[in-house]
């Protein structure tokens, strides 16, 4: 089967999710690895107050989909596993349903894929109805990918709602600063917007950078200062050779940095020049971006106009993640903002 085109972004997909469960219908969302698909199940679970379950179906058998033989009196009945939450059950204290996560659908072998059919199209597991308050959705790796993947078959195929999960860098870009992911990866990524995704699957390093392997750096890297010889191993075994070594690179040009209180001070900063290197631009505007105060915008303001008008944009980007009604608190930043938007769209 040609792989799908019907690209789709985390927040339109947040979008769907809602269509086709109102619908009654099941969403199938596939990918490269570590992009996010379960976390955007998750995410959607916790906003509608659904308790998740999460079921692997590469780790399944046919029985944990149809229910467990039992005899009952001269007959073998089907018992469904606890796991499902069947019709007359009350949703955990907290929650106003549940929302069943199918994921690893292709990695699943064709005799649990078939199993899978009664339970996304008819919604019962052996005999017994799912709970009318239970919505599916399922997730799976691409065949392209060299995952361990599964064809699925035709009868699966047209039980499903299809969409094809990518990833955007100014999506990525939003959340990476929602969460407080270290400036310079937030930077880096900004800078070089493949690297984001920086995956083939005919790759031969341990590993690869993706959003997934990102955040993982982060975990280990968040504000230590980089040193080539005593981190490069961390960061290659985090996020693949190639781009660890870049990413190395690219965190060597903080060393030549303005100090942080010379860019606050608007006796000082005034006076500042702009670094002469993209990557050293790059690198500065997301590091105030990132780390300013509130307090700050206005001040830092005559710095940031010495940069060009891509930069100056990638500033107001930062500080309008950050601080979204910035624009009604403080005139100055209001009307620099406007007038980037402004040249930008001529």
């Amino acid at each position: 089967m040609a792989e799908m085109n019907n690209f789709i972004g985390h927040a339109k997909l947040q979008e769907e999710y809602e269509v086709q469960i109102r619908a009654g219908l099941v969403p199938y969302v596939r990918s490269s690895p570590g992009i996010g698909k379960s976390d955007s199940v998750k995410q959607f679970a916790e906003k509608n107050r659904l308790f998740l379950i999460d079921l692997r179906l590469s780790q399944c058998t046919p029985e944990d989909l149809q229910g467990y033989p039992m005899r009952e009196g001269d007959k073998a009945v089907f018992t469904p596993f606890s796991i499902f939450p069947l019709e007359g059950e009350t949703p955990p204290e907290g929650y106003d349903g549940w929302l069943l996560l199918l994921d690893e659908l292709s990695s699943a072998n064709k005799a649990v894929q078939a199993a899978a059919y009664k339970l996304v199209l008819d919604r019962q597991v052996g005999s017994f109805n799912l709970h009318p308050h239970c919505a599916i959705i399922c997730c799976g790796n691409l065949i392209t990918d060299k995952a361990v993947v599964h064809k699925m078959s035709t009868a699966l195929q047209s039980r499903l709602i299809h969409f094809q999960l990518d990833v955007d860098v100014n999506e990525w870009t939003n959340w990476a600063v929602k969460n407080d992911i270290d400036h310079r990866i937030v930077a880096f990524v900004n800078f070089d917007n493949n690297m984001l995704m920086n995956f083939s699957p005919d790759h031969e390093d341990n590993t690869f950078a993706c959003p997934r392997t990102w955040e993982f750096l982060n975990r280990t890297m968040k504000d230590v200062d980089i040193d080539r010889v005593a981190h490069t191993p961390r960061i290659v075994g985090t996020i693949g050779n190639a781009a660890g070594q870049e990413f190395i690179s690219f965190c060597e040009v903080y060393n030549d940095l303005p100090k942080w209180e010379h860019l606050v001070d608007p006796k000082i900063n005034e006076a500042l020049k702009p670094p002469l290197e993209p990557a050293a631009k790059f690198a500065v505007v997301s590091w105030i971006g990132t780390e300013l105060d509130e307090d700050e915008v206005e001040v830092v303001l005559p710095y940031v106009k010495k940069f060009g008008g891509d930069f100056q944009m990638l500033f107001c980007r930062h500080i309008l993640r950050r601080f979204p009604n910035m624009d009604r608190k403080s005139k100055l930043f209001a009307t620099f903002s406007t007038s980037i938007i402004s040249k930008a769209l001529r």
